[in-house]
C-alpha cells in the first residue's frame, strides 16, 4: 500500500553495511593519482591520495557476493559536485547550463536531483563521466562499512537513466566527415 504524500518515484534510499549496487553515493571516498613517472618501471614515485564524492557506475549484478566473490575485482566510480561547488564554474555558473545539463546537452555530464530525506539532505548534483575511478571492490566495500551512518542510494529509475547516459557519453563516436548541415 502507498504511503500518502510520498512520491510515486522516489529518487533515492538509505542503505548501511557493506552492501553496494550501482548508484550508492560515497561521499569523500579516498581516490588515488598516480604520476606520469610511474610509466617508467624503474621510477619510485609517491601515489597521491585525495578524497572525492562518487557514485558507483558498476552495475548491481556484477556487484553482488556469489560464493564469497563478486563478479568484478574493481568498481567504477564517476565523480559527483554539488550544485553549490559548481557556481563559478562553467558552464554551470547559472540555471542555464544546468538545464542544458539536466536535458543531457553535454553529455560529459548528468544531472541528479536533490536529495531531501531528513540527516541524509543533499543538493542537486553533476556526476562527471569525464573523472573516473576505478578501486578494488574489497576496498569500496570496507569504506562503505565503515561508514555507520548510512549512505545514499540512487533508485530506480534513476539509476537507470544515468547508466544509460554514461553508456552513451562512453560510446559516442565522432565521424572523421560529418553529413553536412540541413539548411
Amino acid at each position: 500500500m502507498p504511503v500518502i504524500g510520498a512520491p510515486a518515484y522516489p529518487w533515492y534510499c538509505v542503505v548501511f553495511g557493506a552492501d553496494l549496487e550501482q548508484g550508492d553515493l560515497l561521499l569523500d571516498c579516498p581516490v588515488y593519482r598516480i604520476p606520469p613517472a610511474a610509466i617508467r618501471a624503474e621510477a619510485e614515485c609517491t601515489v597521491t591520495v585525495e578524497r572525492q564524492n562518487v557514485i558507483v557506475l558498476t552495475q548491481s549484478c556484477d556487484l553482488t557476493v556469489q560464493q564469497g566473490k563478486s563478479k568484478v575485482d574493481d568498481v567504477i566510480m564517476a565523480a559527483v559536485y554539488f550544485k553549490r561547488e559548481l557556481s563559478e564554474t562553467r558552464p554551470f555558473h547559472g540555471n542555464d547550463g544546468w538545464e542544458n545539463a539536466r536535458k543531457g546537452k553535454y553529455p560529459g555530464y548528468h544531472v541528479l536531483n536533490k536529495c531531501e530525506m531528513p540527516d541524509f539532505g543533499l543538493d542537486f548534483m553533476i556526476v562527471d563521466f569525464r573523472r573516473i575511478f576505478t578501486l578494488g571492490v574489497d576496498a569500496v566495500r570496507a569504506f562503505a562499512a565503515a561508514n555507520g551512518k548510512g549512505r545514499v542510494r540512487l533508485l530506480p529509475p534513476y539509476r537507470e537513466h544515468l547508466a544509460q547516459s554514461f553508456a552513451r557519453f562512453f560510446m559516442r563516436i565522432g565521424l572523421p566527415v560529418d553529413i553536412p548541415a540541413f539548411k
